[in-house]
């Protein structure tokens, strides 16, 4: 989907420098001074962007509040890198758990989106940690008013959630722990002719807010897909850009602070309806590809090495020859060394990266092809030697979504499911319980019953109550079902969300408001 906005007027940018009484919150003897510089990077009718950056010109401080007023109504509908309040004209911004602290002339950023009506000017003020922000410092010396901002890329601070290390324990305490998941589809996988852009597929910049949305309605679990394509740099180093590394950190820290577990992958650099996508398993140049296979997860890796447990990495997504069928050779065989080197790869880093979980597909996530048909578990010979023997650290990803008539067609002509169908006519012939029990006892035999636990990591169905009023009925009996049946055979489950509420869309949030859309599905997904 895309959404369209036309701009009204140019950026406007403005500085405001201050310097004002000591800060409330620190000692008498303190040096307090500040600067912000506020930005409108887009604007639209009755909408607009914001990046707003603070600079410290005094002492340390290791938590902050930024206050400003609007002076013609304008209000703040969605913020990221921080929390808000707005009591009238009167904003109030708070950092997160991973930007509290900043060093004397140290900066750090958020960003918001905002709705006007009349006009939009930038506001004439604002305060830090209760000092008035006018460029200077109170004390010691005016020198310490001397800015030095730190670097777009300059990287996040690591999460600083609780429980770090490894996760402990059997396919099963994972399983349970882990819950019902959750897709942050059509985000960071998204892109414009091969560039990866959270919002170039129509969805605002990811929140908190959403995220706190996503955890209250009973989600344990957030998958993030990621694409890296044309933000990858040439041979040999194949280097990603930083400025996107530092955006994957950010949103994992989203949801990582909040205690949840969380999943990265690399998504559409495997699909060849991608522009720019390069993780082609039937391309002439594997030696090449295979390298820089290995380099992008060297760094993605390395940037997570000291997160805990609860960060998963998933080698790949829905990675075959785009010919649907049986698998081909050599593509399969590309396919397992991909997954190997991933797992090399990972391990070689340090850190907690020795022992996380690490959840790797077979042929197009596709479960017959996963159980059979050539697919090769990785050796892990480099994991951490004090994990018990008897424990694993692999997990085997498959996608579940039969018959696709009912989950994924664009026709009104396939809207029911299940036992409790109404009307023949409007149910498929195929793919009903008995066949989910089926496919879902597969990978219990192949993979659960030897340690390894299974991960569906997409499923859903399309919303079509534009064609029957009575299709949410049976889109929760799928995933009611779905999730039960797989907690049954030992799987943890992700419900597939691309952000699109309405006509075909898979949404259980609108991701603008951070609010419900489709409860009765949620619903459905905690009861099974």
């Amino acid at each position: 989907m895309s959404r369209t906005r036309k701009a009204l007027t140019a950026a406007a940018v403005a500085t405001v420098a201050a310097g004002g009484a000591v800060a409330v919150a620190l000692q008498a003897s303190a040096a307090a001074g500040c600067r912000v510089d506020y930005k409108v990077t887009s604007q639209w009718q009755g909408g607009f962007g914001a990046d707003v950056k603070i600079t410290n010109l005094g002492d340390p401080i290791t938590q902050w509040t930024l206050a400003f007023p609007f002076s013609t109504g304008q209000t703040v509908t969605q913020l990221w890198n921080g929390t808000f309040t707005q009591a009238g004209t009167a904003v109030t911004v708070r950092n997160v758990s991973y930007n509290g602290s900043i060093a004397t002339n140290g900066s750090t950023s958020f960003g918001f989106n905002g709705a006007f009506t009349s006009s939009n000017p930038v506001p004439a003020s604002f305060t830090l940690n209760g000092t008035a922000c006018t460029g200077g410092v109170t004390t010691p010396s005016p020198s310490a008013s001397v800015s030095a901002s730190a670097s777009a890329s300059a990287s996040p601070s690591p999460s600083t959630s609780p429980s770090t290390g490894p996760v402990t324990g059997t396919a099963a305490q994972l399983v349970a722990d882990m819950g019902k998941g959750w897709n942050l589809g059509n985000q960071l996988e998204a892109n414009v002719n091969g560039i990866p852009s959270e919002t170039a597929w129509g969805n605002p910049v990811i929140t908190g807010a959403l995220i706190d949305r996503v955890k209250a309605a009973g989600f344990k679990t957030i998958r993030i897909p990621v694409s890296y394509l044309g933000k990858i740099g040439a041979a040999p180093n194949y280097t990603v850009d930083a400025a996107w590394l530092n955006r994957i950190q950010e949103v994992v820290n989203l949801a990582h602070d909040r205690g949840l577990y969380v999943l990265i992958n690399m998504h559409g650099d495997g699909y060849k309806t991608v522009g720019g996508a390069w993780l082609i398993c039937d391309a002439a140049d594997q030696t090449t590809i295979k390298a820089k296979y290995q380099k992008v997860w060297q760094q993605v890796a390395s940037k997570f090495a000291s997160y805990s447990g609860r960060l998963i990495f998933e080698s790949m997504n829905e990675n075959f020859d785009g010919q649907y069928g049986n698998p081909t050779q050599p593509c399969y065989s590309n396919i397992n060394a991909y997954n190997q080197i991933f797992v090399d790869t990972v391990r070689q880093t340090g850190g907690t990266n020795t022992s996380r979980w690490l959840l790797v597909p077979g042929w197009n996530t596709n479960i017959d092809h996963t159980v059979g048909s050539g697919f090769v578990l990785p050796t892990d010979q480099y994991r951490s030697s004090s994990i018990p023997a008897a424990e694993k650290r692999l997990m085997i990803s498959v996608h579940y979504y039969d018959p696709w008539d009912f989950t994924g067609t664009e026709s009104g002509a396939i809207t029911q499911w299940g036992p409790n169908a109404t009307d023949a006519s409007k149910k498929s012939t195929w793919g009903q319980q008995d066949f989910m029990d089926a496919q879902l006892k597969k990978t219990y035999d192949a993979f659960v019953t030897k340690g390894y636990p299974v991960f569906v990591g997409e499923y859903g169905s399309i919303d079509k109550t534009s064609a029957d009023s009575t299709n949410n009925r049976y889109r929760a009996d799928y995933a009611r079902t779905l999730v039960a049946t797989a907690k049954k055979y030992g799987a943890a489950t992700a419900y597939w969300d691309n952000g699109h509420n309405g006509q075909y869309g898979f949404a259980l949030f609108d991701r603008n408001s951070a609010t419900v859309t489709q409860q009765s599905i949620i619903d459905a997904i905690m009861a099974g």
